[in-house]
């Protein structure tokens, strides 16, 4: 057994070796970047937040008072009425108006201060939603590749197997000819190597198949070259399982998808308070500044009015025809049909909701590292009784080989033992991963970046 691992190793060496002088390697952390930068689900939750900024800088600029200006140019003729003189003639005129308005809310019952408050955690709640479906995408790459390694791990035991029974077919085949061995061990041989290469056959077919997974993950393109590293994976005997509460209190506080509903507590009882100040008083300042002009006006400065003389430009007349207004205004609100109190009762409805998402998510969250903290001591359990099922079959595969050599043992024995040999090796592979794996979520929940 531990000859034919060294010579696993020594493979899987060489072809980490190959693999190392290829331009298209790609590590985990490459892996993860390139998910994370091409995923759609995080480019449109980007854009989500995007929005969400200008929302939330909006509010805040809807505290400044607003400003328009109008200019109005008329050309009548026939009965019009001269806006410079107020009264209807029949004559060709040319006149106009030009203004500013300006209006500022002084008191709303607070709206647009919780409007600003609700944008603001709005903003926050969807990037740390942003954050959490980054951190879904960091894990999926962590599975597919972890589920990669271990594929190809299992594939060159595969590959292995079929070298070692190949050694043996040609060994039998020397015995045959000179007549040490029957042809019909021969053919036992032989039909172990074809079940042998058919499941080589389909450890590469699961290889590839992981290989095409962690591509449509990575949204890469399925024709691309694509080589992972192999790194170089903890001892798993030396690896620990944290303490479970340890990682809940963590995860509890700092998890995006707890930030997340706790944001959406904060906005809901911030849109509470908006309906709520719907019921309060509107006082408001308004501010006017305009001006007329117009071809029937006269210059006051003209000796006689009733025969004019002297031009009067249309800049002085805007110049002397200034009106300036300054007002205030209290909008007080009696009855809607009820519609403010209806808003209020949904909005205390949105909020119950917005609390009953958070306890779920916090439940949820407990569940799931529950059961990841369980997974990962099973695995641990596992992983050591499949080094002693590796041991006791490396026995167990050493004495059928002697007995066979010497034709005391038959070649079904040796398969048999061959067979459970590398059945014990593919579970204890097996096992390995699935605990790095349960490990590393439970690391990536204590805040520990995922490394390999």
């Amino acid at each position: 057994m531990k000859r034919i691992f060294i010579s696993i190793a020594a493979l899987a060496t060489i072809a980490m070796s190959a693999r190392g002088q290829s331009d298209s390697l790609w590590n985990l952390d490459k892996c993860m970047d390139y998910a994370i930068h091409y995923n759609l689900d995080v480019k449109r939750q980007e854009l989500m937040l995007e929005s969400t900024s200008q929302d939330h800088l909006q509010s805040k600029l809807d505290l400044l008072p607003n400003l328009s200006g109008s200019l109005e140019h008329d050309l009548g003729a026939g009965r019009v009425l001269d806006r410079g003189t107020y009264q209807w003639e029949n004559t060709n005129v040319r006149q106009g108006d030009l203004g500013l308005r300006s209006q500022l809310t002084l008191f709303a019952g607070l709206q647009q201060l919780n409007n600003m408050k609700m944008n603001k955690a709005t903003y926050l709640m969807n990037k740390e939603e942003l954050d959490a479906l980054e951190d879904n995408v960091i894990l999926s790459v962590m599975t597919g590749y972890l589920d990669l390694l271990r594929n190809q791990e299992l594939a060159d035991v595969a590959e292995k197997k079929v070298e070692v029974t190949r050694q043996q077919v040609e060994r039998m085949e020397r015995l045959v000819e000179v007549g040490n061995e029957s042809k019909g061990k021969l053919l036992e041989v032989n039909a172990q190597l074809s079940s042998e290469k058919l499941a080589h056959t389909r450890a590469k077919n699961a290889r590839e198949i992981a290989r095409l997974n962690l591509k449509h993950l990575m949204n890469l393109d399925s024709h691309t070259q694509f080589e992972i590293e192999k790194p170089v994976l903890p001892d798993p005997s030396s690896v620990a399982v944290p303490e479970l509460d340890s990682v809940f209190q963590y995860a509890l506080i700092n998890l995006p998808q707890i930030k997340s509903a706790e944001y959406e507590i904060e906005s809901q009882e911030r849109f509470l308070a908006i309906q709520q100040g719907r019921r309060s008083p509107t006082l408001y300042a308004n501010g006017m500044l305009s001006s007329n002009y117009s071809t029937g006006l006269t210059n006051p400065l003209d000796p006689d009015p009733t025969n004019p003389t002297l031009d009067y430009p249309l800049d002085q007349q805007v110049k002397d025809n200034q009106y300036k207004q300054v007002s205030l205004g209290i909008q007080i609100p009696f009855f809607n049909r009820w519609q403010t109190q209806t808003d209020i009762n949904k909005a205390k409805l949105s909020l119950q909701n917005a609390e009953f998402l958070y306890s779920s998510a916090v439940l949820e969250l407990q569940q799931s590292i529950q059961q990841y903290h369980t997974e990962a001591l099973a695995a641990m359990d596992n992983y050591v009784s499949a080094q002693e099922a590796v041991a006791n079959s490396d026995e167990a595969y050493r004495f059928a080989d002697e007995r066979f050599k010497v034709g005391t043992g038959t070649a079904l024995e040796l398969q048999q033992a061959r067979n459970q040999l590398y059945e014990s090796a593919s579970d204890m592979i097996t096992s390995k991963f699935v605990l790095i794996f349960y490990t590393k979520i439970l690391d990536f929940y204590m805040g520990n970046d995922i490394v390999l």
